[in-house]
């Protein structure tokens, strides 16, 4: 579960240094891409730079990165595995994100990065990142309604939850679109705590030395204004922090940086993809053909990142395929949207902001997620009927299966020829289409002999749902699927049979570890009172503590067990990587539990 606070996070990491500068980023929507483009800018300067974001997208590792490259897994796996036993053995229950957020403030230093990019996971005053004691600027992007439970129903209640990331004498940046109050809100707290200077989003110093320079504006070039606002925030915020150091950019090279790196797509945020083994023409000589059309695929999952996303689909691909289409005569085209939501968002708001009437909704689920159990898909029945309800006139269908590829099988039978496709509601649903698609996303796909059996796979869940799709066209009651004990769906029921069963060794494990740890704390309460009693002097007292120790002794005593009590606990040592064991996949994945969406 969520435990949110920097008590165990604190305990995890007394005694640790912050050798390197932070740039902080709290905020709903945008900290990533803010992130990425800080950390990249970072990275080409030649300034050694880590990132840590959150959740992550396909392996607990990605969202820890040096130098933008993902950290190496058996190195992200030692250090995990100190902070899972530290936490053990000191009773310190730390929950994923905080052994997550731990691993990856000890990597930043033991790889001796000079500055750390780092995103906050929910909020920012109780969030485990705010542990951090060496930012150089404190950003916090747009702010909007989300994890109310935790944060507040009010948007000045979850202002003041971000703003917690801000400290005295620290510059601190605010995105210029959140509304009045909500800024208001941020700025009187750092007032308050003697935070600031705020930094201006328009200084006359920067917009005449970058922001005027043609390169800044080949990269700004077919961007809306709000697509240009997180990257301007990451230059701002690169700037200033480097200018903690006493370093500084050339105003060429940032716009040139910039463009560069636009050509290459943030995971999870308006990317196009090519899905061949979907949507690829197997019978066309043609490459293009091959492969197939791109589909967009965003993790967007809070009503205003749907209208971010909506903002762009109109544009870019509602508008623009309709131009083609009518040689000049613009117009909207019906876009196929393929869904699945986390239990608890506000899925009817969500969707008013994304559907139009003749859309069409393909609802499907995403799988468990790594060491997450309270994180649950929204049933693609209810999905769809909330989307029916908002969209009376869109086409529908929920897939009774899980499996992010199957339900894009169903979408290219649903789609007219040349119409987009869009995956989106989660970035647990992009991380699924990642993983299935990862493996498959090879040039020779078509022609390698060790993906035979796997085209065999799709061919036929390809007619499974061209079929599902028909009945659905005609009107008909739509049948289960053609053919029950498809490969496909022996390999699903497998894949969940095996996580259900990796899921409840997990649980069966916590459930030993937290009764060792109840034991280990009795013993240590009980010799508290034998201490207590043997320092009365009395003869009676002596007597019994004689009767005592010698089955304490051979039971094992606190300090023989193994785990010791939080009193004697020093984790002087996590920042030497001598310290910490090596630990295989398998025993990580045991005990560990990630995050949210």
């Amino acid at each position: 579960m969520i435990q949110p606070g920097l008590e165990r996070i604190s305990r995890l990491l007394r005694n640790v240094e912050f050798p390197w500068k932070s740039i902080h980023v709290a905020g709903t929507n945008g900290k990533g891409t803010i992130c990425y483009y800080a950390s990249t800018l970072l990275t080409k300067r030649k300034l050694r730079c880590g990132t840590f974001t959150s959740p992550h997208l396909v392996d607990r590792w990605d969202s820890i990165s040096i130098d933008n490259k993902t950290v190496d897994k058996a190195l992200f796996q030692k250090i995990e595995k100190h902070y899972i036993e530290l936490s053990l053995r000191a009773g310190i229950g730390a929950s994923p994100f905080e052994i997550l957020t731990a691993t990856a403030f000890h990597i930043f230093t033991e790889e001796k990065v000079q500055f750390g990019v780092v995103e906050a996971g929910m909020g920012g005053k109780l969030d485990a990142t705010n542990i951090l004691n060496n930012q150089a600027v404190s950003v916090i992007s747009k702010i909007a309604r989300d994890h109310e439970n935790f944060l507040g129903t009010t948007l000045n209640q979850i202002a003041l939850h971000k703003a917690g990331i801000l400290r005295p004498n620290v510059p601190y940046l605010v995105n210029p679109h959140n509304e009045h109050y909500v800024t208001a809100v941020i700025r009187n707290y750092a007032k308050e705590i003697g935070a600031g200077p705020a930094l201006s989003y328009d200084p006359p110093d920067l917009t005449k030395a970058f922001f005027s320079k043609p390169e800044w504006h080949r990269f700004t070039n077919k961007l809306r204004s709000s697509q240009i606002v997180n990257p301007k925030m990451a230059v701002l915020a690169v700037t200033t922090a480097l200018e903690s150091r006493g370093l500084q950019f050339k105003p060429r090279d940032i716009g040139t940086i910039m463009y560069l790196s636009k050509l290459h797509e943030i995971p999870g945020r308006l990317e196009l993809i090519k899905v061949p083994p979907v949507f690829g023409d197997t019978s066309s000589m043609a490459a293009g053909a091959k492969k197939g059309p791109s589909i967009l695929v965003d993790g967007a999952h809070n009503p205003d990142a749907a209208s971010m996303l909506n903002d762009y689909v109109s544009q870019r691909q509602r508008k623009r395929i309709m131009k083609d289409k009518n040689k000049g005569k613009p117009d909207r085209v019906p876009v196929t949207w393929v869904l699945a939501m986390s239990e608890g968002k506000d899925a009817r708001e969500f969707l008013t902001r994304l559907l139009q009437p003749q859309d069409n909704v393909i609802t499907t689920t995403f799988g468990p997620v790594d060491g997450m159990p309270w994180v649950h898909a929204m049933d693609p029945k209810e999905l769809l009927a909330i989307a029916k309800s908002v969209q009376p006139t869109i086409m529908g269908l929920a897939m009774p299966y899980e499996g992010v590829l199957r339900a894009l099988c169903a979408a290219r039978y649903l789609t007219e020829e040349h119409m987009p496709i869009v995956l989106t509601g989660s970035l647990y649903l992009v991380g699924d289409f990642h993983r299935e698609f990862r493996p498959r996303r090879i040039r020779d796909y078509w022609t390698n002999p060790a993906f035979k059996d796997d085209r065999k796979m799709f061919a036929e869940i390809l007619v499974e749902e061209k079929h599902r799709v028909n009945q659905l066209l005609s009107g008909h009651d739509i049948e289960p699927f053609a053919q029950e004990n498809s490969e496909w769906n022996k390999k699903s029921d497998e894949k969940r049979a095996e996580r259900e069963k990796q899921a409840a060794s997990r649980k069966k494990r916590r459930a030993i570890q937290e009764e060792i740890l109840a034991l280990d704390q009795d013993l240590e309460r009980l010799a508290e009172e034998e201490r207590g009693i043997a320092q009365t002097g009395s003869p009676a007292a002596s007597a019994h503590q004689a009767l005592e120790e010698g089955p304490i002794s051979q039971s094992g005593s606190p300090s023989d067990s193994g785990h010791s009590s939080d009193k004697s606990e020093s984790p002087t040592s996590t920042t030497s990587s001598p310290a910490l064991s090596s630990t295989s996949p398998d025993a990580v994945s045991q005990t560990t539990e990630p995050r949210k969406d």
